[in-house]
């Protein structure tokens, strides 16, 4: 350990007579590497570092140094505790440090030093007495000068005269790798282990899943991985991983991303619900980091900045599978989405029945782990063994014990149409009845079960007042019907729903 030596001023009695050096030893501390780094990667593109690190403090202040640090560090969030056993430790103050985080800081930490400037014309060499600031416009910016050994000065207005600048002894008067100062003090010598922990930008997960189907149509092989991504500027070897899911990482994925359209535009985008949502996608302007859901990598990994690792997650290689077809008719327009006295709120609709491919995640089909939400990729397996594209949507949470499904499409054969066939204010401003006849048609070949959805969308306070076909409750403000067609059928729907408020 280097000491440091500090001269302070000491009265006497008769006053300040003179002038008395004392010795206040300043110990320096180089701490140790990183060891069991947990990382909690947020799909919001940061990560929370855990990591254990030891030194040996002298009694008294101690200026200690924390390398093998990511250079997108966060320096407010840094946070030390000892570890069970350890003594206190008062942290006075802390910086962080990184050279080559820009040239200015580089220019900086070498003012009042030798440096070599290399132009065209020669090699120039002095004391730095400014350093450059050429943002702007060439000969606008703060020049580079230098202190000529004659005692004037050598000024440089233009970079592109200058063909590089060498800096002598940058190894020991600049910090060339990210650190962390502290100035701390402990009343006791002896070894300690602390607990760092600290937020860096730079990190990045996702989750992406394939499936294939065999040409049966009732078992697919399927397989999840997540994608990491480290541009933190650190290096992290067998950190234990996990992942967070966010509100905010959410509300990006494509099944919950806000169909939107400026409001000076002619043209209206409607708005849909998709199956298995609540809520149509309108936007979110306000969206929380807490965490929503979380999973746990099984092995440790090591993540080199720079790269992106794939690290397997899930596997069934025969996972039962079967398809079911949705009939989600209403369309919104996006400028009546909080009317809910508007009478004509939710008249709009579409035809389309889609079809669904969905799967029990449990351990007797070969999974029974919670699967986060990814965009899943899907083929068809032909009896030549060869694998076609069919298409791909994103495969929202499945918790272990849930159903997951994904869109495939269109259905074939399949039509549907909502007519809203009465209106009534049974007490105006205050409850209201609304009523609704979808009609559905199989011209396919194969009998079907649809799943009909109606969204109570007016107001969370309702009542089915009248319904010709069974249903269930499916949801917040959500129900659902499930009729079964055969090839050639045809079936209709008719229901009355009452709001009040």
């Amino acid at each position: 350990m280097k000491r440091y030596l500090a001269w302070v001023l000491i009265p006497t009695v008769a006053g300040f007579i003179g002038l008395e050096s004392a010795r206040a030893e300043v110990v320096e501390v180089e701490a140790s590497g990183p060891q069991g780094a947990g990382i909690s990667i947020y799909d919001a593109g940061f990560g929370l570092v855990t990591e254990l690190r030891r030194l040996t403090l002298a009694p008294g202040e101690n200026a200690v140094r924390f390398g093998r640090l990511p250079r997108r560090l966060d320096p407010s969030t840094v946070s030390v505790v000892p570890l069970t056993g350890g003594d206190l430790v008062d942290v006075l103050d802390q910086k962080f440090v990184y050279d080559l985080a820009s040239a200015e800081q580089l220019f900086a930490r070498y003012l009042g030093q030798e440096v070599e400037v290399h132009t065209r014309d020669g090699i120039q060499t002095g004391r730095l007495l400014a350093a450059p600031d050429w943002d702007g416009e060439p000969g606008r910016g703060r020049p580079l000068v230098l202190a000529a050994p004659d005692g004037g000065a050598r000024m440089f207005i233009r970079p592109d005269s200058i063909v590089k600048v060498l800096f002598p002894g940058a190894s020991r008067m600049a910090y060339l790798e990210p650190t962390l100062i502290w100035r701390a003090e402990t009343e006791r010598e002896g070894p300690q282990s602390l607990r760092l922990s600290y937020r860096s930008d730079g990190f990045s997960w996702q989750a992406a899943y394939e499936a294939i189907v065999t040409p049966e149509g009732d078992r697919a092989h399927f397989a999840g991985r997540v994608v990491i991504e480290n541009r933190s500027g650190g290096d992290f070897e067998e950190a234990l991983i996990q992942l967070i899911s966010t509100e905010r990482g959410a509300a990006e994925h494509p099944r919950r991303s806000a169909v939107t359209a400026p409001r000076d535009r002619v043209e209206r985008t409607p708005l849909r619900y998709a199956y298995g949502e609540h809520e149509p996608a309108f936007e979110k302007t306000v969206t929380s980091l807490a965490p929503v859901h979380t999973y746990r990598l099984a092995r440790p990994q090591t993540l080199e900045h720079g790269a992106t690792r794939l690290v397997q997650y899930a596997l069934a290689p025969e996972l039962p599978v079967s398809r079911f077809y949705v009939y989600d008719g209403v369309k919104f327009d996006r400028f009546q989405r909080y009317r809910r006295n508007d009478w004509n709120y939710g008249t709009e609709y579409h035809t389309t029945v889609e079809t669904h491919l969905k799967f029990e995640n449990t351990e007797h089909g070969g999974l029974g782990i919670n699967l986060p939400g990814g965009m899943l990729r899907l083929y068809q397996q032909r009896d030549d063994d060869s694998v076609e594209f069919i298409g791909e949507d994103f495969l929202l949470p499945t918790e272990s014990g849930e159903e997951g499904h994904v869109l495939l499409g269109p259905a074939r054969g399949l039509r549907g149409e909502r007519e809203r066939t009465g209106y009534i204010e049974v007490t105006p401003l205050h409850e209201y009845e609304e009523s609704f006849h979808i009609r559905l048609e199989n011209n396919s070949d194969e009998t079907v079960e649809i799943r009909v959805v109606e969204h109570l969308y007016r107001w969370h306070e309702f009542e089915i007042v009248r319904a010709d076909t069974e249903y269930e409750i499916t949801g917040p403000q959500t129900i659902e019907f499930r009729p079964t067609l055969r090839p050639g059928g045809r079936r209709s729907i008719h229901y009355t729903v009452r709001y009040s408020w």
